[in-house]
This record gives C-alpha cells, structure tokens and sequence, in this order.
C-alpha cells in the first residue's frame, strides 16, 4: 500500500511540474481555438511588487499560457457533451459579431513600439527596391454598427486612436490605407458577411480598386464588369463557434471572372492547382483556397508590375483579384512560415514592385503581437 501511495504522490508531483514547467515558459500569443490573444509573462520590475495591476496581468498570464489549455478547454466540453463555441455577440437581422474589443493600459504605447518596427522594414523593403503599403481592416462592429446588442460597446474609438497612433508614428516610407474611412465612403456596399468577419467580394474589390490605383495610377473597371458573384448561405466562422444558431439568408460568396488569365501557381514551392476563385460556402474555399505559407502567382507578362501581399487571410480576396493586374503575385503568411526569410528576401527573390502589408485579425485590426509575426520579426 506504501508503494501505491508513493507512485501515486510521485506522479502527482511529476504532473504539477509538467504543468508549472510548461506553463511558465508559455509564449502562445493567439488561441485558434479560443479567437482572442493571449497574456504572455511581462518582465517583472520592482515597482511592480506595489502594482495591482501587474498581479492581475500575472493571474491572467497564468490562465492563458496553462499547458495543455486548448485539449482542457476541449475536454471540458467534451464531457459535457458540447462543442466550445468561443465568444461570439448576436446582433439584429442575423449578423454575429466577435466579442467586443478591451485594450491594456500600456496598448497604446506598444503600437507605437510596433509602427517603428514597420518602418523599420519598409526602409528595409524600398532599399531592396519596392514600395511599401500598410492596408489596415477594422473588426466587423466599427463599421457596421446598425445591428449591433444594445449593451455592446463597438471597437471604433480604439481603431480610431489606434489609427492616429500609427499615422503619428509612420514613416514617409509607409502608405497607408484606412479600409475604415473606403468603407464609409461606400455605404451602398455591404463590406462584412453577416456571420463571418472576412470581407465580401465588393468590399474586397473596393479595397483592391484603391491598392490598384495607388500603384498603378489605374482606376478600376466596376465588379460587375469584370465579375458574377453567386448568393450562397456563408458557413460563416461566427455561426461555426455557436453550432450555426443563426439561420442566414443567401450572400454573394462565389465569383466567377468573365474574362481569362493565364497563370501558373505554387503553393509552398510545389506546383498547385488550386483556383483562385472556388466553389463553397465558406470564405476558405471561395478565395485562393484558404492560408498558405508561400503562394506565387505568375502571369509572364513582363510588363507588369508584381505584387506582394503579406498578412493573415484578410489577404485572400484582395490576391485573387490582383492576379489579373500584376505580373507576379506572391502571398506570405508568416503565421505559417518558418523559413526565416525576411519580406525583403522575398522582394529581391521574387522581383517584387509593391509590398502590401495587411496585419489585421479578427479581434484586433492592431494587434500588436500579430504586427510583429507578420512582419516576420517573430
């Protein structure tokens, strides 16, 4: 009996130092599973013995960085037999929106820190001989508020002081493109999905029109000129974290060009045969096949300009529409790529004229963390 009571009390303690171990050293920025950022252990100063802050922000580090956090949350659920289905606000008339948006006290001033790491490489970018834009989206509930719970608070004044922090720290070598005030000026174009917080084909398009025309000095053609776009019910990634509870009407998802390019296409270095635009019910399917790490798009059309577009998969539709205006078309998600390779390696690799840097994620246009890895500098 002794022998059992040991073991059991050695792997007992084994466990705990398994946990602690592994949650101490924890540095997991972003939950897929959970769609939020995650604390991360702040440097601790002697000041911060007195600061109740900072043991609130230490409690909280110890909760997200818990070892193993994704398979509990999962098994806790799964032994009540449910899903998790992640934060998700029901607004009116069937839209869902991301659980709104709080910011730290030092949030302001870290985004300052990551504006100068994006000059930083746009000084790197132009000196390798391409132009830099820094096209950010706002989360779905700072544009489209109409529909909004009456006790939600909208992200719109963070993205607002969040926008003027970066303009008041960006360099000249950086243009940047506010998706917010292109939206507003649309108003008869729907830019969101209602369950989902990527962009619609028209708002992807006015997105795309004025990267167009701020590297190409080309105003363009109107979608319908050059697209149909299908009505199909989105399987949006709201509905999915909430058992599909909301019951949509039919959105335009699916395009089909009216006109014919030829191309050859690399996914991660092996040849793809993926479509640019597909068939589905999701954003995934309909747009470049989802994420890749490495995708480039060639045309051999030597006489004009290549493009590269750097971020998470808000890039997806304004790719598939950039592969009929540029020579090359090479797309880098660094959530995914582990080459080391700089964003001007992959200019002076792939002869790259205009680097279009696009950091914004479902939870936080501007995130400071996701800055950071999408520029490769994590």
């Amino acid at each position: 009996m002794k022998k059992i009571k040991r073991l059991f009390c050695g792997l007992l303690f084994a466990v705990m130092i398994v946990f602690f171990v592994g949650t101490v050293t924890g540095r997991k920025t972003y939950s897929d599973l959970e769609k939020r950022e995650l604390k991360t252990f702040a440097a601790p100063r002697l000041s911060d013995l007195t600061n109740d802050a900072y043991f609130s922000g230490l409690t909280t580090a110890f909760s997200d960085q818990l070892a193993f956090r994704d398979r509990l949350i999962q098994g806790y659920y799964l032994f009540w037999f449910q899903h998790y289905y992640g934060d998700v606000a029901e607004g009116g008339n069937g839209q869902l929106y991301a659980a709104y948006q709080t910011v730290g006290k030092n949030y302001y001033r870290e985004l300052a820190e990551a504006t100068a790491l994006v000059n930083e490489t746009a000084d790197e970018v132009n000196r390798a001989g391409a132009e830099f834009l820094f096209l950010s989206i706002p989360r779905k509930d700072a544009v489209m508020t109409a529909d909004l719970p009456d006790t939600y608070i909208s992200s719109v004044e963070i993205y607002q002081k969040s926008v003027q922090t970066v303009k008041a720290n960006l360099s000249d070598n950086v243009r940047l493109i506010d998706a917010y005030d292109l939206f507003a000026a649309a108003p008869e174009i729907t830019p969101y999905f209602s369950t989902d917080h990527h962009i619609t084909p028209r708002g992807g398009y006015l997105l795309y029109s004025e990267i167009l025309r701020l590297t190409q000095g080309a105003e363009a053609p109107a979608f319908d000129t050059l697209y149909g776009a299908e009505k199909v019910i989105v399987n949006g990634s709201f509905n999915r974290q909430i058992g599909q509870k909301v019951k949509s009407l039919p959105e335009e998802l699916t395009v089909t060009p009216k006109f014919e390019t030829t191309y050859t296409r690399t996914d991660n270095g092996k040849i793809s045969h993926l479509p640019l635009f597909g068939v589905g019910n999701d954003y995934e399917a309909a747009f470049m096949g989802g994420d890749k790490a490495l995708t480039v798009v060639e045309t051999d059309r030597q006489e004009q300009p290549s493009i590269l577009f750097v971020g998470a998969s808000f890039t997806n539709v304004l790719e598939a529409f950039a592969v009929r205006d540029y020579n090359r078309m090479v797309s880098v998600d660094y959530r995914h790529n582990t080459t080391g390779a700089s964003i001007a390696d992959y200019v002076r690799e792939y002869d790259v004229d205009y680097v279009v840097f696009v950091p914004s994620q479902s939870t936080n246009a501007f995130s400071v963390s996701m800055i950071r890895r999408h520029l490769g500098k994590e």
